[in-house]
């Protein structure tokens, strides 16, 4: 068995302490997690432990999984988006004159995406924008909400379809009406894309 199914067997096992089911989980999704974590940070020895911490959380938060918001891949890019951005934001509370070994790719990517911190209006109106844009995304079927999500964290309409195990056609299509979906929806909310 493979695919959504198998992976939803394996969390309920998982639940349930099988630490043979969650090998399996970490087989069938540590690559495809693992490329992600090296394309956020840059740095393949940082990857990795990020990696080990992400499926760590797998593990303790199995029974937080719920099938109606997305595939278990979904779950577990979520868990290692959290995880890397926690460790982003380490490095950039760290003193400057002080790099840990094999920290300068990582800090690196931390001043390519550095932007000055915007002010207390700023900020607000981006909440309430992103509060949108949530709402919106919630809406969508699960399936064009993965693409979207995985797209809009730098994977391709091709890996997309790779490590879902979907035709890129049918990617490609749920993106399409995802997208479609989610401006009209926007639109109807008030909600200006500038």
């Amino acid at each position: 068995m493979d695919g959504p199914k198998h992976d939803q067997e394996l969390i309920d096992r998982v639940v349930a302490g099988d630490l043979e089911a969650f090998e399996a989980l970490y087989d069938r999704h540590a690559d495809v997690v693992f490329r992600y974590l090296v394309r956020v940070m840059g740095d393949r020895q940082i990857a990795e432990n990020l990696l080990q911490e992400a499926f760590v959380r797998a593990w303790r938060h199995a029974p937080t999984y719920r099938a109606e918001r997305g595939q278990v891949r979904s779950w577990l890019f979520g868990i290692a988006h959290h995880v890397a951005l926690h460790e982003l934001r380490s490095q950039r509370r760290r003193p400057q004159g002080i790099q840990l070994a094999g920290d300068r790719d990582a800090q690196a990517a931390v001043e390519r995406v550095r932007e000055p911190a915007p002010g207390p209006a700023e900020a607000a109106w981006a909440a309430v924008r992103r509060a949108d844009l949530v709402r919106a995304l919630d809406q969508l079927p699960p399936n064009q909400r993965q693409v979207i999500e995985l797209y809009a964290i730098g994977y391709t309409q091709s890996e997309i379809a790779t490590s879902t195990d979907h035709p890129l056609g049918t990617v490609k299509t749920w993106m399409r009406r995802g997208l479609l979906h989610l401006r009209e929806t926007l639109e109807r909310e008030g909600f200006d894309a500038t």
